[in-house]
């Protein structure tokens, strides 16, 4: 019979759950940032677009654009709905 709960599910599997859509419950240390922001935060993080531009566009500071960058760079974010 198989085993309902979840103590076998690999750590690595386990560890990816904050980062789906929808899951609210993750540390204060985790980025709520939607599939926009993400891919225009990456356009920064490759050096494709500048950071000022990309602060105007979504509304928000450099500051803020900071702390995004790095916690993509942290791998310490999760994708939310728009």
């Amino acid at each position: 019979m198989p085993v309902s709960s979840m103590d076998n599910v690999p750590k690595g599997k386990l560890a990816n759950l904050h980062k789906m859509p929808g899951i609210k419950t993750v540390s204060g240390d985790y980025m709520e940032i939607t599939r926009t922001q993400y891919n225009a935060i990456k356009l920064v993080m490759e050096g494709k677009q500048g950071k000022t531009r990309t602060s105007q566009e979504l509304k928000h500071s450099n500051a803020w654009l900071d702390n995004r960058i790095r916690a993509i760079d942290e791998n310490k974010y999760y994708i939310t709905e728009e």
